[in-house]
C-alpha cells in the first residue's frame, strides 16, 4: 500500500507538468485530424467511397483511388495508405514522445535528493529502494501511456475508417514504451549521481547518441584495423563491445519497429532483451547508489 501510495503521488506530480500536457496536445490534435482528413461512406457495412485530405477515393475489394485536382488516377492499396500513415506517426511522433518524456521526468530524481524533502520521505516507514522505483515507475506509467493511447487511438481509427487493422503498429507503439523504460533507467542513475535535472537530461542523451555510435564498429570489426598499435587496437575493440552490450540497442531497436511497420519478419527480439536488461541494470545501480547514500 504504501509502494502504491508513492507511484500514485509520483504520477499526479507529473500530470502537473506542462510537457506531458503539451504531449497529450499532440497526440489528441492527431487523432482528431485523421478522424477528419478521412470521411468514409458505407452501404450494407462495406466502405464505398473515401475522401482523405479533401482527395475523393473510391472502389472496393481491398482497393481505392484518389482523385485529386489532376486529372488522373492514382490506384492505391488501402494496406498502403495506413502503413505510410503509420510509418509517418511513429517516425515524427515516436522520437518526440521519447524527448518529452524524458524532459517531463528529469526532475523527478534530483527533486526527490532535495534537502528537505529526502528527509522527509526516508522519516517514513518505506525502504529505499521503494521510494526510487516508485519514481521510476510512475514516470514510466505515465509516459507510457501517453504513448501507447497514441498509438492505440491511430490504430483504431485506421481499422474504423479504411478496415486494415495492423497489430504490428501497435506492438511497435509498446515496444517503443519499453525503449523510453530504459533510457528512463539512465535517467534516474544520473539523477541519483549529479542531483540536476539538466545534466541528467545532457547525460541521457548522450547515452543515446553513444549507443547509435558504437554499433557500426560492433557489426563492422574490420575498423580496428586501422589502429597500427597492438594494444590501441585491443583496447578500441574492448570499448565499443563493453558499450555496445551495456548500453540500449538503439539502432537495432529502431530496426525491428520499421520492420514491424513495414510488415517484415522480425529475425530476433534481443535488442528489445538487451535494451530492457540495459535499462533495468542502470535502475539496479541507482538503488545501489540511493542506498549507501548518507543525506
Amino acid at each position: 500500500m504504501r509502494f502504491r501510495a508513492l507511484v500514485y503521488d509520483t504520477c499526479r506530480e507529473l500530470f502537473y507538468r506542462r510537457t506531458l500536457i503539451f504531449y497529450f496536445g499532440i497526440v489528441t490534435v492527431t487523432h482528431l485530424l485523421l478522424l477528419l482528413a478521412m470521411q468514409t461512406d458505407a452501404a450494407d457495412g462495406v466502405i464505398t467511397s473515401i475522401k482523405v485530405f479533401g482527395m475523393q477515393a473510391s472502389g472496393g475489394g481491398g482497393e481505392f483511388r484518389l482523385n485529386g485536382s489532376d486529372p488522373g488516377v492514382m490506384a492505391i492499396d488501402a494496406a498502403t495508405v495506413a502503413r505510410g500513415i503509420e510509418s509517418a506517426v511513429a517516425w515524427m511522433l515516436y522520437p518526440m514522445g521519447v524527448i518529452l518524456g524524458l524532459f517531463a521526468t528529469a526532475s523527478l530524481v534530483p527533486r526527490l535528493l532535495e534537502k528537505g524533502s529526502i528527509d522527509l520521505l526516508l522519516s517514513k516507514p518505506v525502504s529505499r529502494p521503494a521510494i526510487l522505483i516508485s519514481r521510476w515507475l510512475g514516470g514510466y506509467l505515465v509516459a507510457a501511456a501517453n504513448m501507447v493511447c497514441l498509438v492505440a487511438g491511430v490504430g483504431a481509427i485506421l481499422g474504423y475508417k479504411l478496415g486494415v487493422w495492423h497489430w504490428g503498429f501497435l506492438f511497435s507503439g509498446l515496444m517503443m514504451a519499453a525503449y523510453f523504460g530504459a533510457l528512463l533507467g539512465f535517467l534516474v542513475l544520473w539523477g541519483v549521481l549529479m542531483r540536476s535535472t539538466t545534466i541528467g537530461i545532457m547525460m541521457t542523451v548522450g547515452v543515446f547518441f553513444v549507443s547509435l555510435a558504437v554499433r557500426a564498429p560492433h557489426a563492422y570489426p574490420d575498423w580496428a584495423n586501422a589502429i597500427t598499435s597492438r594494444v590501441g587496437r585491443l583496447l578500441g575493440q574492448t570499448v565499443v563491445e563493453v558499450l555496445y552490450h551495456l548500453l540500449p540497442r538503439t539502432w537495432d531497436f529502431g530496426m525491428m519497429v520499421t520492420n514491424l511497420l513495414l510488415h517484415r519478419p522480425v529475425e530476433s527480439y534481443m535488442p528489445l532483451v538487451g535494451t530492457m536488461g540495459s535499462g533495468l541494470g542502470a535502475l539496479a545501480i541507482a538503488v545501489f547508489l540511493f542506498r549507501r547514500t548518507d543525506f
